[in-house]
């Protein structure tokens, strides 16, 4: 609470309390794998949040050793269950102390700067509104990659950008925390690629999929 003095009258104001939520726990496994990518991506480079109780590198090799484990539970028996189950909850502790941490800040912050984080919060309020489509460009004039230029959406907590080649699968490219930067690299000259993008975020937690864009890589 806040005390405000306007044309000499003294006035009581309310700061709406920012909860970041902890449902990603009781997520399902592959969007749990998926909402950990995404914090991340978000947190990496991400001056709000300087002192992170797990550092991104190991927040990472959880997130990886977790996917790792999804990948030959597919296939495994009950001891391949055990070992994702632990490798889940290993990786749910790790968000649990990045997610508190958030919450220890999110006082000083506003809610765009809480969600930059990659979590979700509890009832931020208003009417849930999904996200738009993204829009983008190519640009194909640095060698092995294909620069995208993105339109930022509203309330989009980050990007996901994937891409094939001769209608092919889709491969992810990454999730980006903003649409500075974002690039599809490591191509290969003279063949043609298709991609497209998703926003992240809102209250529907991804947006349709961008129309697909074609360009050959140089």
């Amino acid at each position: 609470m806040a005390v405000v003095f306007h044309r000499g009258i003294m006035e009581w104001t309310m700061k709406k309390v920012i909860r970041v939520a902890l449902s990603f726990a009781s997520l399902p496994d592959k969007e749990l794998n998926s909402l950990a990518i995404l914090i991340i991506a978000c947190l990496k480079t991400n001056a709000l949040f300087p002192n992170l109780p797990v550092a991104i590198a190991a927040l990472q090799t959880l997130q990886t050793a977790y996917s790792n484990a999804l990948t030959a539970n597919d296939t495994g028996g009950v001891i391949a269950t055990v070992a994702k189950n632990e490798a889940r909850d290993a990786l749910t502790v790790a968000l649990r102390q990045t997610a508190a941490y958030v919450q220890s800040l999110a006082p000083t912050l506003t809610l765009s700067q809480v969600l930059s984080s990659g979590f979700d919060v509890v009832n931020p309020g208003g009417t849930p509104v999904p996200l738009d489509q993204p829009t983008f460009t190519l640009d194909n004039s640095s060698p092995g990659q294909l620069q995208i230029w993105l339109d930022a959406v509203t309330n989009a907590k980050a990007y996901q950008v994937q891409f094939s080649t001769g209608g092919g699968a889709w491969l992810e490219a990454g999730i980006f925390p903003n649409t500075k930067n974002v690039a599809v690299k490591n191509l290969t000259a003279g063949t043609v690629y298709a991609i497209r993008i998703r926003a992240v975020g809102g209250s529907t937690q991804y947006s349709d999929w961008s129309a697909t864009l074609t360009l050959m890589a140089t």
